[in-house]
């Protein structure tokens, strides 16, 4: 990343992107890729190995990561404290980003429905068996977010709180210290009841949302906080080429890889790791992969100009689009693999081949921002 301009005329110019964000972001988007289809196939009693990804290996997946990074952005872009905006023009960006969503979304499901249609399994294991089951008068419990398909959950949080944030920004505006107090504290209530969590969500189990708002709220304002006040830029200047910041990211993410696999070794399980109120140890663990992952790219700029995590930049900078095409490539890989090829090798190379079609369509995406003009290199949010 080039560091933040000093000079008077520097500060008027536009930022140059945060290439460590864009690089995580991608990381996090390939893991959800591969998660997804590994959703499917192990509800269908795959035998063998599930691809390697950090979630195997700890106790956040790559949602968490998601929406940490999503949060930093959009106070770093929206309400950045050096510009700091009005409150109604805060509202009125994300609200219209979160507009954009509620499209992409309506038609991400639109898309997927004939997959569903050509395969039970897909979708039962999809949820969608129960719009197929009902008929189009259901598709209102979609439009309403009452009801949920698998991997649609995510972006359906994410509205929610888009829709919200000018909320907690106005709190943070005032003061900081009870914006934050406010958001850890609606966290910790609905950690401990977890009945306090909307109605609907996978029509399955309990019909709450898997992505509880009121929980997974911390992190995402959390880092929206972090963001308005540039927090990753001060960071990364202290530990630019200097391996002592190193330390402290390596020894918390080894600690706790270690803890998640001590369940297994010593057969116990470790509390605070709920998903759907996103439990304090699943929070640590999502922060230690963020610090430790964007340590190593600053220690050693150059990494970050290597092909592969090039790639996943490219990925990560336009991360609404490519995370919409990962589901349909995770809903086309499950069926694939349920309907023709139901075996740990086309499990493997689905998931290889899915990361390969969502680099291939994210090089094209930004090809065709940059064909005819000059990229803005500010970044987005979404």
């Amino acid at each position: 990343m080039t560091a933040a301009p000093t000079s008077p005329a520097a500060r008027t110019a536009p930022r140059t992107r945060d290439a460590s964000i864009d690089i995580l972001r991608g990381l996090a988007l390939l893991t959800i890729t591969i998660n997804h289809i590994t959703g499917f196939t192990d509800r269908m009693h795959m035998v063998g190995m599930q691809f390697p990804t950090l979630t195997l290996w700890g106790f956040s997946s790559a949602a968490e990561v998601f929406f940490l990074l999503s949060g930093y952005l959009v106070g770093a872009v929206y309400f950045s404290a050096e510009k700091d905006p009005r409150p109604t023009e805060f509202a009125g960006r994300v609200w219209r980003r979160a507009g954009k969503l509620y499209v992409y979304n309506l038609g991400l499901f639109l898309t997927l429905v004939p997959l569903c249609l050509f395969s039970k399994d897909l979708a039962r294991l999809s949820f969608y068996d129960y719009f197929i089951a009902r008929g189009p008068t259901s598709v209102v419990d979609f439009l309403l977010l009452y009801i949920q398909p698998y991997c649609l959950e995510i972006l359906v949080t994410y509205m929610v709180l888009l829709a919200t944030a000018p909320l907690f920004a106005a709190l943070l505006r005032w003061n900081s210290f009870a914006a934050l107090a406010a958001s850890a504290g609606l966290y910790w209530f609905a950690h401990q009841h977890p009945w306090f969590n909307i109605h609907g969500g996978s029509p399955v189990g309990d019909w709450l949302w898997n992505f509880n708002p009121a929980s997974w709220q911390l992190i995402f304002f959390g880092a929206l906080a972090a963001g308005r006040f540039r927090l990753l830029a001060r960071i990364e200047r202290r530990a630019e080429n200097n391996w002592l910041w190193l330390i402290p990211p390596v020894l918390i993410f080894a600690g706790l890889t270690l803890l998640f696999l001590s369940q297994q070794w010593f057969s116990y399980q470790v509390l605070y790791q709920s998903k759907i109120r996103i439990g304090p140890v699943r929070v640590a663990h999502a922060l230690s992969v963020c610090w430790l992952i964007m340590s190593i790219l600053w220690m050693w700029p150059r990494l970050q100009r290597t092909w592969p995590m090039r790639q996943c930049a490219i990925i990560g900078s336009n991360s609404l689009q490519t995370f919409v095409v990962s589901v349909a490539l995770s809903y086309a890989a499950g069926f694939i693999w349920i309907e023709f090829a139901p075996n740990h090798d086309a499990y493997i190379a689905l998931c290889l081949g899915s990361a390969a079609l969502l680099a291939g369509f994210a090089n094209a995406y930004a090809a065709r921002k940059t064909r005819g003009a000059v990229r803005p290199i500010a970044q987005t949010a979404g």
